[in-house]
């Protein structure tokens, strides 16, 4: 069954879609440099940030190897990625306490309360940003 068309609907315009998308995501890459005060953050960087949040909401953190696989980075760059936000305070090192050979990587309380920045000023932008 066909789906019928009101005369009244907008038309469906695929590349204001994807322009749409563009700014959204040029308007994400600003928001981070604002907070993270480095204009050439890494993509890798970023997603292993957004990991660690995920699992910081049950009180865990994640081996290096961890990060390095959902970032699609080796474990030596996901080494020097988050060893960089360690010197940046945003995470810290620490044991895990079910294997004490083996460190995981945390958020700290700074690094938490600058993704919750850049996540609500995000959240704040896309309802600003216009699919035209």
């Amino acid at each position: 069954m066909a789906t019928r068309i009101e005369q009244d609907d907008p038309p469906f315009d695929v590349e204001a879609r994807r322009l749409g998308l563009c700014r959204e995501l040029l308007v994400e890459r600003q928001i981070i440099a604002r907070y993270l005060k480095k204009q050439d953050w890494s993509h890798a960087g970023w997603i292993m940030l957004l990991e660690l949040y995920v699992v910081d909401t049950v009180g865990k953190g994640l081996p290096v190897s961890s990060l390095g696989y959902a970032s699609g980075v080796s474990v030596p760059t996901a080494t020097r990625q988050t060893t960089e936000m360690e010197s940046r305070k945003l995470v810290a090192r620490e044991r895990d306490p079910h294997d004490g050979r083996r460190t995981n990587i945390a958020l700290t309380a700074r690094g938490r309360a600058t993704l919750r920045c850049i996540l609500d000023d995000y959240a704040k932008s896309r309802a600003n940003v216009p699919l035209r």
